[in-house]
Order: C-alpha cells, then structure tokens, then sequence
C-alpha cells in the first residue's frame, strides 16, 4: 500500500526539487520511507545485529539491553535529525526527511523526550553496571560526535572522517550489550561490520554530496568528491574478505555472510543511484543492512 502526503509549500524552508526528485509540493511515500523519515531505520538495524552477533556467538543478551539499545539508538538518531534540520539554509534545496522534521517539530520534540524517558527507566531497572559503564562511555563519544557536527561542522574539513566516525560509533553501539563476552573472532566480525557501517555512510554522503554543497555542509564527499568511484571496489572487496573468512571460521560465518549480503546490496544500489530519486537511496542505505531480520523471520539461523 502507498501513502501520499500532502505538503504545503508554504509550510517548508524550501520547495526547491533535488536532482531526480519527482511530484513537486505532492510527494509520494512508500511504506518503506516511513522507517527512515521516523529514524526507526538505524534502531532496527542495531537491534538485528546485536541479535545476530549474540545468537551466533551464544552470548545471552538481556531482553532489557535489547530495549535499551533500541531506545538508545533511536533517540540519538532523532537529536541528530532535529539538530540538523534546523540548521539547513531556507534558501537552498533540502532533504525530504529534513522537512518532514520541520514540519512536525513539536511533535518531535515530545518523541524525543518520550523516548529519553523510557531509555532513562530501562537503563536504571534492568541494565547490569558493566553494560551500563560500556554504554556510558559510548555515550560520552556520541555526544562528543554530535557537539562537534552542531557545533564546529568546519572541523571535519581538516580531519573528513565524520562517515567513518559515524560507521564505527554505530557498531560499537550496536555491541554494547554483548562486549563483556566477545571472542576475537566476534572482533573481527565486529570490526567488518564497522567498515560496513562506515562505507554506508560514505556512500549517502556521495548521493548527497550536492546537496551538502548547496547547503554549505561538509562531508568526505565534498571534500574528496573522487572517493565515488571508489565504492564499488571497497564493497566487493569487503564482500570478498568475509566471503574467505566464513569459510574457514565456522562459528562466524553467520555475521561474515550477513555482512558480505548487505555489502553486495549496497553496491547494487550505489550502481543503480541514477535511476533512484534521492530520499529512496537514503532510505534503501539502510534497509540493505536487515539481512538479519530475515534470517530471523524465516528461522534460518
């Protein structure tokens, strides 16, 4: 089923269409979008890994960390989506999903409270002192990530790392609650999945690398516009790494495959970027890294 919504063009910063962007004022959404204009995309993803690396190294994990963790996540997503959508010029072209922050800020501003209130209370009722102090320290470098994005953003014209930043933080989050219990080759695993992470966010910072520049932002894309031509090659490479180490690492095969799966994915969508309008790539960015969820809807692992 589609649904469409209506947007007024008064009520936005800016009408102006991006690059490939069909329907005007009238924009139609696909189920699908909703998971990323929502920032439910990013906790469902952290949330099917940690299920992934847990069940394939049998770490039990607390039903309460998983809560936290999705909590957690989606309220970090939120805080850097309303951060960011209030800092975009009124004068230039912006991002579906930042106008739909606009246009419903108050409401998410109570989601954003909503959802720290219960992160607050999972974490204080059912969170163990050693997952709490690992997710703390998380914690302290998320928040240093997103004062720097918000704040001093010209910095990462001198170090344009912030895709890789972002790639690592969110992996390393996503294992908070399993980290006490990780083999070394559940590190090695983790450590793909980071690269993984990382070369997502590299490949929406490509797609969007006009969009950046027309809004004065900085991302490794604006400051290497080259590094496109790259990601293919980096995908299947890294697609070629877990490919040989599942084979001969048994017990991680599950997470080597999974991470070979999206990066495949992510590549199919990097090759096709022309033909998809610009907040359907953003969106399929994310969706490409659920292979676990379908390994768990059809009990294949």
């Amino acid at each position: 089923m589609r649904e469409t919504l209506q947007v007024e063009p008064a009520a936005l910063p800016s009408t102006a269409s991006l690059p490939g962007e069909t329907g005007g004022p009238r924009l139609l959404f696909r189920p699908w979008l909703w998971l990323n204009l929502l920032c439910l995309d990013a906790p469902l993803v952290a949330v099917s890994w940690a299920w992934l690396f847990a069940r394939s190294f049998e770490i039990p994990v607390a039903r309460s960390g998983a809560i936290a963790l999705f909590l957690s996540a989606w309220l970090i997503y939120l805080a850097d989506r309303f951060g960011d959508s209030l800092a975009i010029r009124p004068d230039a072209p912006t991002s579906l999903r930042q106008r739909f922050c606009l246009q419903h800020r108050a409401t998410w501003i109570a989601a954003m409270i909503a959802v720290a209130v219960a992160d607050l209370f999972v974490v204080v009722k059912g969170i163990e002192f050693r997952t709490f102090a690992s997710g703390a320290v998380l914690g302290i470098f998320a928040l240093g990530y997103l004062m720097v994005n918000q704040t001093r953003p010209s910095l990462w014209r001198r170090v344009p790392l912030k895709e890789v930043c972002i790639g690592f933080l969110f992996a390393a989050g996503t294992v908070v609650p399993l980290a006490a219990s990780l083999t070394s080759g559940a590190w090695l695993g983790w450590l793909l999945f980071a690269f993984l992470c990382s070369l997502n966010c590299v490949c929406i910072a490509v797609w969007e690398r006009e969009l950046d520049q027309a809004q004065g932002r900085v991302s490794i894309a604006t400051e290497w516009p080259a590094v496109g031509r790259f990601l293919v090659s980096a995908l299947l490479l890294l697609v070629t790494t877990c490919c040989a180490l599942g084979l001969s690492m048994p017990e991680s095969r599950g997470v080597l495959f999974c991470i070979a799966g999206s990066a495949c994915l992510l590549a199919t969508v990097d090759l096709c970027r022309d033909r998809v309008v610009p907040d359907a790539r953003t969106a399929l960015a994310d969706l490409v890294l659920l292979p676990p969820v379908v390994l768990r809807i059809f009990g294949a692992f």
